[in-house]
């Protein structure tokens, strides 16, 4: 099974790049030390955010009747 989030860095024009890029390597470490895999990214036309789109896989929980079983 597999989970799937997304995280926004606001960019806009008065913003510096490199804090820009610097905020986007941070957001991105962070998530993949989480376990989190980035998958994809996109710039919003007007420059508003960049959205980061990361997905991790996750083991379904033994169910009750599984548990039980032992």
């Amino acid at each position: 099974m597999k989970e799937c989030t997304e995280r926004l860095v606001k960019i806009g024009f008065s913003r510096n790049p490199r804090r820009i890029f610097d905020e986007i390597e941070s957001v991105t470490a962070a998530m993949v030390r989480d376990g989190w895999q980035l998958q994809d990214s996109c710039i919003e036309e007007g420059l508003g955010s960049a959205h980061l789109f990361f997905e991790r896989t996750i083991a379904p929980e033994p169910s009750e009747e599984h548990r039980n079983a032992k």
